[in-house]
């Protein structure tokens, strides 16, 4: 058997994927182990059963799945495989002693990425799963670059869908209060027309690093969802209030010190907070409290700016709490 060579080792170094290998005779799964035991996680089964029971806990990257097998087959298993919402989309290769075209056609034709017929070059099954590995690292970094904003580093919209409803559902569970809210630069355009988009962008970077660190020691999370507009989420504890994390935010933007010289001389950018403090429940949504957050930004936006409005809401009453720095 030859050795990785050195592109090969490139490849598959910045992952520890995790290959699952299904078939009946022992011997088989100890080549397929021996191929790649040294360079991936290689999970062996010797039965359909087994095998879509770890394919459930590992999560495999990639699965070997042999056709000719007691009690349930391959096709069976791929089918099952198939269904399932968390496995769908996981490639399988067919390594088979079934020589026909006929079922070459039918494992393809049931979503296998690949059919390979035994006996098996060792250098063959190793190129093609490498292949396939690296289809499937690509596209991670693809769905990646995707769910991130190129300029500002931050989890995007797309993002910002899928995680704060995952957030929202959690807290549901826990009963625990969570804010949601919206942060908007205060007069961006301004500052582009007057200084140029170039700089603009910098003092997005600038502004969008300083919440991040500021929102990270409270389990925070922010998302850049518009031009000069971010949307963010944390949970409240019970060492510290909502409102306090919020000028925390507030001002570590004006500590920031940039020169906003398009309003005065002695002004710098700022940014104005509107959100709104929830215990999430199945009659409440993700939609309607940033709706209201966004009402609360309205509010900020009219007046002072540079302040923060919370609207703070429990199952029995409701608040506004309004603070100008």
């Amino acid at each position: 058997m030859q050795p990785f060579n050195k592109e090969e080792r490139r490849r598959t170094s910045e992952k520890n994927y995790t290959i699952l290998c299904i078939d009946d005779e022992s011997v088989n799964l100890k080549v397929l182990a021996s191929i790649f035991k040294d360079h991936y996680n290689v999970v062996a089964c010797k039965s359909a059963k087994q095998g879509f029971q770890h394919a459930l806990q590992e999560s495999p990257d990639i699965i070997l799945l042999d056709v000719l097998m007691p009690d349930e087959n391959g096709f069976e298993l791929m089918e099952k495989l198939k269904k399932h919402p968390k496995l769908s989309q996981t490639p399988v290769i067919f390594i088979t002693g079934l020589q026909d075209v006929e079922d070459e056609e039918k494992g393809l034709m049931l979503g296998a990425c690949d059919y390979i017929q035994k006996p098996f070059n060792y250098g063959i099954v190793r190129a093609r799963v490498n292949t396939h590995l690296e289809i499937i690292r690509q596209r991670n970094l693809l769905e990646k670059f995707a769910l991130f904003d190129s300029l500002t580093e931050l989890p995007n919209r797309r993002k910002w869908q899928q995680d704060s409803v995952n957030h929202w559902r959690s807290a549901i569970e826990t009963k625990s209060p969570v804010v949601y809210g919206i942060i908007d630069v205060d007069y961006f355009k301004k500052y582009n027309d007057h200084y140029g988009h170039q700089q603009g962008d910098l003092v997005l970077r600038k502004v969008a690093n300083i919440i991040r660190r500021s929102l990270y020691h409270y389990g925070g999370a922010i998302f850049r969802c518009g031009g000069e507009e971010f949307y963010f989420y944390f949970s409240i504890g019970n060492d510290y209030k909502a409102n306090n994390i919020l000028t925390a935010c507030l001002n570590s933007v004006t500590e920031l010190a940039i020169p906003h010289e398009a309003i005065d001389n002695n002004s710098y950018v700022s940014v104005s907070i509107g959100a709104v403090e929830v215990i999430p429940n199945e009659k409440t949504s993700i939609e309607q409290t940033m709706q209201q957050a966004d009402e609360q930004l309205y509010l900020i936006k009219k007046g002072t700016r540079n302040a923060v409005s919370l609207l703070e809401l429990t199952q029995t009453a409701q608040s506004t709490s309004l603070d100008t720095v």
